[in-house]
């Protein structure tokens, strides 16, 4: 029985190139990036965000817990792989189908509070809620598509770190604002500063399939090309109008702030 439709698309070329052995080691080094750039983020901005009046409430405290267990269970996923451990892998497997499912409407959740609490100071800018959402999207996605895809394990694991990926603008958006020396202005300045990570974790992993399989996978085709179309929707809306007026309008009715 063949692929069910659309996911032929994605699958592992025949042949020798992505084999499980050429790739061996390769996603520890992939998502140990991951956690670099959320730690280079994160924990310089701990201070600040500790410090905040009036105090975050418990639901922002709550999501940065859940996505720190969730990072924690896909890298142990990982490693689980490495030490040849796959029927524990797979019967872990769905209940981080679910966990995973969970993050989508407390990312939302806590997405509207925190945009509530800043309605009240100045600069608001409601349209960043653009970001918020089209990441979230392209998570479910790309879950999706990853769970689809389980018995194709080159294709698999690629979905699963663009999965990681698609969250890994909040920590590298703070390590620009923290180290970089320069700060664009502009469109383009605005998706350098927010998106630079997942630009650079996407084309270091396109370069180990040409150097290690000489193409790109088709999965991870599919899923830089996801994340890219989702980037260009936030820039999109991040300097429209009638999508600050409409966000604004969204934050107003919403109306709870934690």
């Amino acid at each position: 029985m063949g692929k069910p439709f659309g996911m032929s698309m994605l699958s592992t070329p025949r042949g020798k190139a992505f084999a499980p052995a050429n790739d061996r080691h390769i996603y520890l080094l992939w998502i140990a990036l991951v956690w670099a750039g959320m730690i280079a983020g994160f924990l310089p901005d701990l201070g600040r965000y500790i410090a905040e009046k009036p105090s975050p409430p418990l639901i922002l405290h709550l999501h940065g817990l859940v996505y720190f267990i969730w990072l924690t269970l896909v890298t142990g996923q990982i490693a689980l792989i490495e030490v040849r451990k796959p029927m524990l892998h797979r019967r872990l497997g769905w209940w981080l189908v679910g966990f995973s499912v969970a993050l989508v409407p407390l990312g939302l959740v806590a997405a509207m509070v925190d945009m509530t609490r800043a309605a009240a100071q100045t600069p608001y800018h409601p349209e960043f809620l653009g970001l918020e959402f089209q990441s979230l999207a392209v998570f479910s996605i790309l879950l999706t598509l990853a769970t689809r895809m389980r018995r194709d394990l080159a294709a698999h694991k690629r979905l699963m770190i663009l999965l990681t990926v698609s969250f890994l603008d909040p920590g590298t958006s703070r390590a620009w604002v923290t180290f970089s020396p320069i700060h664009p202005a502009g469109a383009f300045g605005w998706w350098v500063n927010y998106f630079w990570g997942n630009a650079a974790m996407v084309l270091a992993m396109m370069g180990w399939d040409l150097w290690r399989h000489r193409r790109i996978h088709p999965a991870l085709l599919v899923g830089g090309a996801l994340l890219a179309v989702g980037e260009a929707v936030a820039v999109a809306l991040e300097f429209s109008p009638w999508w600050h007026v409409a966000t604004a309008r969204l934050v107003a009715a919403w109306g709870w702030a934690g």
